[in-house]
């Protein structure tokens, strides 16, 4: 049994370690944007500053607004009669589109950072039980709810594969460094628990 806690304390500990590394650089030393994005995406940078989805939706409604307006134009035969494709290119299409995108993105993050805190305490719920079994009665028992336990650790403070920038990104990559943080915490009395890896301080040698 102890080559299996061995594995498993090292695979979970090279994934949480690896990953909590990983949402630290994204979160603050990785590169964004270019010099360029001031005059090829000007939006994109005031869409990033935004610091609540309140704000997306106030600049969104009057832009679609402005972009219902030129659709009935269009569909009254008032309007100038463009290729479909190269209207949507043109403004107020374009904003619009790209706003929307922003909100949709926004909504994505936000309920991947509540499912993570869900399921990151139900994993908690498992950890405390498989602990307390492992301890106090049977041991396969408690090692396979400790198991289940840094499954939904490792899994929900995985990396993400949102798009980067903007505050909700940054909020998301947060929450999943700080949980992959204390998941790593909490391996440690899991290692000591079960004498994982025992300090032998050089005096185990291999016998002729």
């Amino acid at each position: 049994m102890n080559a299996l806690q061995k594995t498993l304390a090292i695979i979970a500990m090279l994934a949480l370690v690896s990953q909590s590394v990983r949402h630290a650089y994204r979160l603050w030393l990785e590169p964004r944007g270019s010099v360029l994005d001031k005059y090829d995406q000007p939006l994109k940078s005031d869409i990033e500053k935004a610091s609540s989805l309140e704000e997306l939706l106030s600049r969104y409604d009057k832009v679609r607004k402005e972009a219902d307006e030129k659709r009935q134009e269009r569909l009254k035969g008032t309007g100038k009669d463009v290729p479909y494709a190269e209207e949507q290119q043109s403004e107020p299409y374009k904003t619009e589109r790209a706003l929307h995108d922003a909100i949709t993105d926004w909504e994505k993050k936000s309920a991947e950072i509540h499912d993570l805190r869900f399921f990151w305490f139900s994993g908690f719920v498992l950890f405390v039980l498989g602990f307390v079994i492992y301890k106090r009665s049977n041991r396969w028992f408690g090692l396979t709810l400790l198991m289940a336990a840094f499954s939904e650790f490792i899994y929900w403070t995985s990396p993400t594969f949102f798009s980067p920038g903007g505050h909700e990104y940054d909020r998301l990559l947060a929450n999943k460094l700080a949980f992959s943080v204390v998941s790593l915490i909490l391996l440690l009395p899991v290692i000591w628990m079960g004498g994982i890896f025992p300090n032998t301080n050089g005096k185990e040698q291999a016998k002729p």
